[in-house]
């Protein structure tokens, strides 16, 4: 067998081979109609979240209002779904679109005010109110003026530790081997939020360290006094909902200076 011969069955061998390769490769027929040999291996496009409801925030209808221990319960309707909100005292009316926060959702919250219980209540900041139902805005209402933001509190310093207790970079610190035994400390209120889960929560600074103190309590305390608060310290407390603390000081006594 000459060169020629040989070059020309090795081509023929390829090709045939390279043929047979594409036939494997190939997809097979389509089936009949009824019967669709397709599997749509993209995800499906999963529907966008509602305008109602999106970014932590929700704008519905008040549906019905309440006041109670300070604080203004909403009924509102958002997106066909009827939801409670709780925030300050604020003059709404039926008819009125409001935007509220849905960062802080309580489940099976009861109130002692009105002796009701809620299935999910959100607490809020404010409310941002659109009033629609009559009255002389445009047609479009009218949005309320933003609250300018809040000045930076100063800085808390110069607290002293009260004798026989701990300052509070000292609970923090040792909270390990504190933890359950009731103590003392004195600071200064830098925050307070009022009636959730059925306390009062506060946070307490005294210039020892760069962190507070969270006390919850039945008593009361103004932002800006110093007061002294007595209790046990627990540790990692989850209350579910992202609300976890790795140290709180529970059910404490609360006596202003």
């Amino acid at each position: 067998m000459n060169n020629s011969h040989l070059a020309l069955l090795t081509l023929l061998a390829s090709t045939t081979l390279f043929s047979a390769c594409q036939q494997e490769v190939e997809p097979p027929p389509a089936t009949s109609a009824a019967q669709p040999n397709v599997v749509d291996l993209v995800p499906a496009i999963q529907p966008a979240p509602s305008p109602a409801m999106a970014n932590g925030l929700a704008t519905g209808t008040v549906v019905e209002t309440l006041e109670a221990a300070g604080y203004t319960y909403v009924k509102v309707d958002v997106g066909g779904q009827e939801l409670w909100a709780a925030g300050p005292v604020t003059p709404l009316n039926a008819g009125d679109t409001i935007t509220f926060s849905t960062l802080i959702p309580m489940k099976n919250f009861h109130s002692k005010a009105m002796n009701r219980d809620f299935e999910t209540l959100y607490f809020v900041d404010g409310f941002s109110t659109l009033n629609s139902a009559g009255g002389g805005g445009s047609a479009h209402g009218t949005m309320a003026t933003p609250a300018a933001p809040a000045a930076p509190a100063a800085k808390v310093e110069n607290i002293a530790k009260i004798e026989g207790g701990y300052t509070i970079a000292e609970a923090l610190s040792q909270s390990k081997s504190l933890a359950g035994k009731p103590i003392k400390v004195r600071g200064q209120v830098t925050k307070y939020t009022p009636g959730i889960m059925r306390k009062n929560w506060i946070h307490l600074e005294d210039g020892s360290g760069d962190k507070d103190l969270i006390v919850t309590t039945t008593g009361t305390a103004a932002v800006g006094s110093v007061i002294v608060a007595e209790g046990a310290l627990s540790l990692d407390r989850d209350f579910g909902m992202g609300y976890f603390y790795e140290v709180l000081m529970e059910d404490a006594t609360v006596t202003a200076e």
